[in-house]
């Protein structure tokens, strides 16, 4: 505003030095016509300039003062409308700023809210929230973390209805999970059973104990692995007392050792007779069949039968005779082997 007031001064001013060159021209010119309408006396040059030139220069200075003039007034009008342009853009760029600090102040206001007014305002939104949390939480079998979700949103929100719901599907989401875990670990555990696999059924039951102590089906686990066990060594027995009864020798022997692992010392008391019988058997077998293969120099498979009766019966007469062989049926065996 200061501005434009002193560009209305200039033009004023300029307006005025306009008007002062006007009277000096006017001025002159009536001295001029003055002079020229007086008697005169001498028509030399000399005295006519001496007349006229007062007058000239004061309309001189009149036309150098009003040109003056009229280049100054549009430079201030040129002025002046620069000004009424750059006060109209103050003016739009104070409203901008009003506008901006009004929606400043709104943004203060909204973000000065109380927490009880944001939790008035967010409610819907963050119970939406609570409850697509709770069940991606069950989805991914973490069930600790959401019944602490459903905690939190009964006390931030207070509905014990919609809470008991969420804990009662919690439960059975845990207790469904849980059982199908349970019944692959079973799954996997009598596939153990069924292959007579009793050190690894064991580690198994004792880890589903460690998990699922209370379980009712995992209560039963030992209960279970012991009547297989007991159920398999007494086949096994069948199958050996059959082997003795029709004299095969070699199924004898392969069901006995099998047959070791499931006998008590008492009970292996019981049939010490009948497999010191069975071995003595196997023993003579072996004899037989190392003797006719040294008889008709066979000697690959005599050196074969010789170590197994070494290794078998070590502490046997025979034994003791057949290690003493054993260094010239391995020269007769390579030698053979080189001759084919």
């Amino acid at each position: 505003m200061n501005l434009d007031r002193s560009v209305k001064q200039a033009r004023r001013q300029v307006l005025l030095i306009g008007v002062l060159g006007l009277v000096l021209i006017v001025a002159g010119a009536v001295l001029l016509v003055l002079s020229i309408s007086g008697p005169v006396l001498d028509f030399s040059l000399v005295r006519i300039l001496r007349i006229v030139t007062p007058s000239l220069i004061i309309i001189a200075t009149g036309l150098l003062i009003g040109s003056l003039a009229g280049v100054l007034y549009p430079l201030t009008a040129i002025r002046q409308a620069r000004m009424k342009e750059e006060t109209r853009r103050q003016e739009q760029f104070r409203n901008e700023m009003e506008t901006l600090r009004q929606m400043l102040e709104a943004i203060r206001q909204g973000v000065s809210i109380s927490d009880a007014a944001k939790q008035i305002a967010y409610r819907h939104k963050d119970r939406e929230a609570l409850r697509h949390a709770i069940r991606e939480d069950i989805d991914k079998n973490d069930y600790d973390a959401a019944y602490w979700l459903v905690t939190e949103m009964e006390r931030r929100f207070g509905n014990r209805q919609e809470a008991v719901q969420f804990r009662d599907m919690i439960e059975t989401a845990r207790k469904t999970f849980i059982n199908r875990e349970i019944q692959e670990a079973l799954d996997h555990l009598e596939g153990l059973i069924e292959r007579f696999n009793w050190a690894d059924s064991q580690r198994e039951m004792e880890q589903l104990m460690r998990l699922f102590p209370d379980h009712p089906e995992v209560l039963k686990l030992p209960e279970r692995i012991q009547a297989a066990r007991e159920a398999h060594k007494r086949d096994i027995l069948k199958q050996w007392k059959d082997a003795v009864s029709k004299d095969d020798v070699d199924r004898s022997v392969d069901l006995l050792k099998q047959l070791d692992q499931y006998l008590s010392p008492g009970e292996a008391e019981g049939y010490k007779e009948i497999a010191r019988d069975v071995f003595k058997k196997k023993l003579q077998q072996l004899g037989v069949q190392f003797a006719l293969h040294v008889s008709d120099h066979n000697w690959a498979e005599a050196l074969r039968i010789g170590r197994q009766i070494v290794d078998e019966f070590p502490n046997t007469r025979i034994a003791a005779e057949v290690r003493e062989r054993l260094p010239i049926l391995q020269e007769k065996a390579g030698q053979a082997s080189v001759a084919i």
